[in-house]
């Protein structure tokens, strides 16, 4: 399923850094980005008519290993990291990662972690998508009966989408979860297809270990002017804006590999 991107001669791209952390759920926590860089096509480049080249240029990215350390009781970005690469794609896109959480990780109720897929105006941290101007497609844990003093068990994996028709103000899951443990490396992946007009035909792909965890049409943006990928998000941290999303210990996730491309 997955690529491997190989080109015959060097392809020159620029680096620009989204700033795309959260603030999940209304938190007042002053947020950060750590300008962790890749590769990037900005997304205010006038688009190119010819569309297999502009894919071509704007799609291919990866990222090497990494362990991120989620400090004690702290929330959202300045307890991990948040940032992103830019892209530029107006069809289907796809993320793939290895992601391990860490001998002792500490579940507490969840978070977000690893790589994911953003739309038009990014839509995240409680800004529903309502207005057809953009989305978002990433990974959380959760943990229904983790806590600030209880490390909890049963944590899953579960869809956190932001789009069009989204019932709520925060991510839909759709219902689907995929139980994971500590110690363990897990192949995710997330491939989007963007809508066209004001139709509900486009979708969001998740899979975990080969398994398909959600496979749903969707109507992600209204907006002409707002249909495009223009970056893979990389956020890793506990929260939630309660207490009880916070952890006394600190706890770390490996991300042994990323890589992303246009279809």
């Amino acid at each position: 399923m997955k690529k491997i991107l190989k080109l015959t001669s060097m392809l020159f791209i620029t680096a620009l850094v989204f700033n795309s952390c959260e603030k999940e759920e209304n938190l007042d926590v002053p947020q950060s980005v750590n300008k962790d860089v890749i590769q990037s096509k900005n997304k205010d480049t006038p688009e190119s008519t010819n569309k297999d080249a502009a894919s071509l240029v704007a799609a291919l990215g990866s990222a090497g290993a990494r362990t991120i350390t989620l400090k004690t009781n702290t929330l959202t970005c300045p307890g991990g990291l948040c940032t992103s690469y830019g892209v530029w794609s107006e069809g289907v896109y796809t993320v793939w990662f290895t992601m391990k959480f860490n001998s002792g990780f500490y579940w507490s109720r969840g978070g977000k972690c690893g790589y994911g897929i953003l739309i038009g105006d990014q839509n995240t941290g409680g800004d529903p998508g309502w207005d057809g101007n953009g989305g978002s497609a990433r990974f959380m844990w959760y943990c229904p009966n983790g806590s600030n003093t209880s490390k909890g068990s049963g944590a899953y994996l579960q869809p956190y989408v932001y789009y069009k028709d989204q019932p709520g103000q925060y991510g839909n899951d759709f219902g689907k979860k995929y139980y994971i443990q500590e110690g363990v490396t897990y192949n995710c992946q997330i491939s989007v297809k963007l809508n066209t007009g004001s139709n509900t035909n486009g979708y969001v792909k998740y899979y975990v270990n080969g398994t398909e965890i959600l496979n749903q049409t969707i109507r992600w943006v209204t907006n002409d002017s707002k249909r495009n990928v223009n970056a893979v998000s990389f956020h890793t941290f506990r929260g939630g804006s309660q207490e009880y999303w916070k952890a006394p210990v600190t706890s770390s996730i490996y991300y042994g590999s990323a890589s992303w491309d246009a279809q």
